[in-house]
């Protein structure tokens, strides 16, 4: 849901992201402030302290996106997101931690939040991650990818489950590389064909997962176990 602003020379060419941002730290929310400060493109637009408020302050404030810690002392920032997600469906939630746990990622994305990031993430990586989940992207810091790659991925695929939603036997090769971190470069040396033809491919799985990112095939290839 973009906003654009108006100024007394008329309105911007540009839309800004309108950012909320929730953390019971309150060092930890004027770093926050201070990193997204940095990008002309963004705008804090209002903060809170608890996930108990921020039903509230998104009604107040209308952000784009909200940037919120995982452990709160009344509501978590899971919580928080489960209810968001039911009144405002269109609102684009990134969750924070300090603890860099495969539970949390994976109670995240399960609650729907677009981004999970650590907060020793550096204040280009949160700008990048900010523009990228408000476009309709995915994010996650760099350790939990890893191991959600390392960790989960490698398990037996069922065939059944790959057949459901139409994967040929080319694509689950493709996916099983792509879910290893192979670039489009690697795979189409791995398989010997054309990079263009492995490009082809994954947009071919993206289609069938009904996702539009690589980091959303991976997600979605775990979730299923579409991969050994």
């Amino acid at each position: 849901m973009p906003h654009s602003t108006e100024g007394a020379e008329g309105p911007t060419d540009k839309a800004t992201i309108r950012v909320l941002l929730v953390d019971d730290d309150p060092m930890v929310l004027t770093t926050l402030q201070s990193y997204v400060a940095t990008a002309d493109d963004i705008d804090v637009v209002g903060t809170g302290e608890d996930g108990s408020q921020v039903r509230d302050l998104v009604r107040k404030h209308d952000p784009d996106l909200v940037i919120m810690d995982i452990q709160m002392p009344t509501m978590t920032g899971i919580e928080a997101t489960v209810q968001l997600r039911k009144e405002f469906p269109q609102l684009r939630i990134v969750l924070l931690t300090t603890f860099d746990e495969d539970e949390f990622l994976l109670e995240a994305l399960d609650a729907g939040a677009a981004g999970f990031l650590l907060k020793n993430t550096s204040p280009q990586d949160l700008v990048q991650s900010i523009r990228r989940a408000h476009s309709g992207n995915r994010v996650v810091s760099p350790g939990p990818t890893d191991r959600l790659i390392d960790n989960y991925l490698l398990r037996t695929p069922s065939s059944s489950e790959a057949s459901d939603i139409g994967l040929s036997s080319r694509e689950h090769e493709v996916l099983e590389l792509l879910c290893r971190g192979r670039s489009n470069g690697q795979i189409a040396e791995e398989l010997f064909v054309a990079e263009t033809t492995v490009k082809t491919h994954v947009s071919s799985i993206m289609r069938k997962m009904g996702v539009g990112s690589r980091l959303e095939i991976v997600v979605y290839a775990y979730e299923r176990r579409l991969v050994r």
